[in-house]
């Protein structure tokens, strides 16, 4: 290991297992160099604004991974209302990413920054933190931008709000049952450790399909690569600071864990109720009745490798109660060791 650092050595007493520490620190420190070389908003930034291909007879947004694609009721809906069914779903897609970034994923960043944990005062966690923030200023731009291009396109004047992230919902209830600061904290923790793990099979599904507009599959594939980072970015982070925890600090963080990964696993019903009644299609309690009762109509997210890469890196595996789904092809995690 040509980069490991001589004498950093990080002892989990509470474990009695030893690690190396240059191992996370050489990964920290080539993310932090290669980051003006790879990041979106030093070097891509002007690809989005150049006109990409639009011809409004591709699709917003991949039917395949539409839930309810295959429902009778839904095929029976004119075009223009599957069409529309797409471009909102496409458009909720950006609105939920943005409210991820600002709502879970920052203000997690920012505890960080602001030295609330111990160890967060390092120069390579600070460095590559606030890389990553920089990076997620930019996401939300991107996201933006895609929203209003496809209103625009599409011209779409009026829209439904949309309704309350579902992963947030499911972080204040916790955070409500929380009386001590430093618990909120480690959960605030968990959960922008938990998104920025696995927002990448959201973005790699787009990403990779050939079937959308191009802008869209762009955007997607930008953000994907800054996401890969920040994957690698978190693990290194919260094994550092994980290490430093309180034993009382380290159980509110495995216990943190499973709930944060449901939250992320669930698909908010709410929000296709909302794009199925904008688009006037008929039957809609029906179809979503239908797809609760489906194995798996209630799940999102479909790949958790980054997550349980994070879990088996902090060693708790046997600790985190949650039923990892086997990680599909399509992963963006596929052809690591899991």
């Amino acid at each position: 290991m040509r980069d490991r650092e001589p004498g950093l050595v990080t002892t989990w007493a509470a474990r009695g297992w030893v690690e190396e520490e240059g191992i996370g620190s050489a990964t920290l420190r080539r993310l932090v160099q290669t980051w003006p070389r790879r990041a979106a908003v030093t070097n891509k930034a002007e690809l989005l604004e150049e006109t990409a291909d639009y011809d409004a007879l591709v699709p917003d947004y991949p039917l395949e991974i539409v839930p309810f694609a295959e429902h009778p009721l839904f095929r029976a809906a004119a075009p223009e209302q599957r069409q529309r069914v797409l471009t909102g779903m496409w458009i909720g897609y950006n609105e939920r990413v943005i409210a991820t970034e600002q709502l879970i994923a920052e203000p997690a960043f920012d505890l960080v920054m602001h030295g609330v944990f111990a160890g967060s005062d390092d120069p390579r966690i600070r460095k590559s933190v606030q890389q990553a923030v920089v990076d997620e200023s930019f996401h939300t731009y991107m996201h933006m931008l895609a929203i209003d291009r496809t209103r625009e396109l599409r011209r779409i004047h009026e829209r439904p709000a949309q309704p309350e992230l579902i992963t947030y919902r499911r972080l204040r209830q916790v955070l409500a049952g929380m009386p001590e600061r430093w618990e909120r904290d480690v959960a605030v923790l968990v959960w922008g450790a938990v998104a920025e793990t696995c927002i990448n099979a959201l973005l790699a599904l787009l990403a990779r399909d050939a079937t959308i507009q191009p802008l869209h599959s762009l955007i997607t594939t930008l953000h994907l690569r800054d996401e890969t980072a920040h994957g690698s970015i978190v693990v290194e982070v919260v094994k550092e600071l994980y290490a430093r925890m309180n034993p009382e600090q380290r159980r509110t963080l495995v216990r943190c864990l499973p709930l944060a990964l449901a939250a992320f696993a669930e698909q908010d019903l709410a929000t296709l109720r909302m794009e199925l009644d904008a688009a006037g299609i008929r039957g809609t309690e029906e179809i979503l009745g239908d797809l609760r009762a489906t194995t798996g109509g209630s799940r999102l997210v479909r790949d958790f490798s980054g997550a349980h890469k994070m879990i088996e890196q902090l060693g708790v595996t046997g600790e985190v109660d949650f039923d990892f789904p086997e990680r599909p092809d399509w992963s963006p995690h596929a052809g690591t060791h899991h």
